[in-house]
């Protein structure tokens, strides 16, 4: 099981988050598929914005105990790394940035 250190809300991307496990690996996570139901309040984005790493549960959280499974945050997340690459890939290069576009 992973646990979660850090969270912050991706500004400019809604419903996406940036998470630092304990690994140290961090991951950009789309979690809107997951605001239905209980979790429908995350679509507010005043709310969405209160994300925090609960200490005892070291998992993503919100205020009135709404929490996510952090093996399935690992699992749906996308390594800044392997982000950080495609960007470099865009600005360098053009047949690269073309092809993504074309997508």
């Amino acid at each position: 099981m992973v646990l979660i250190n850090k969270v912050n809300v991706v500004p400019g991307l809604k419903g996406w988050l940036l998470i630092q496990f304990d690994d140290n690996t961090k991951k950009l996570t789309n979690i809107n598929p997951m605001m239905f139901g209980t979790l429908e309040k995350l679509k507010e984005d005043a709310f969405f914005e209160k994300a925090f790493v609960d200490s005892e549960l070291q998992t993503v959280s919100w205020p009135g105990e709404l929490d996510l499974d952090p093996d399935n945050l690992y699992k749906q997340g996308i390594d800044v790394e392997i982000v950080k690459n495609l960007i470099q890939a865009m600005k360098d290069n053009d047949d690269f940035s073309e092809f993504i576009k074309a997508c």
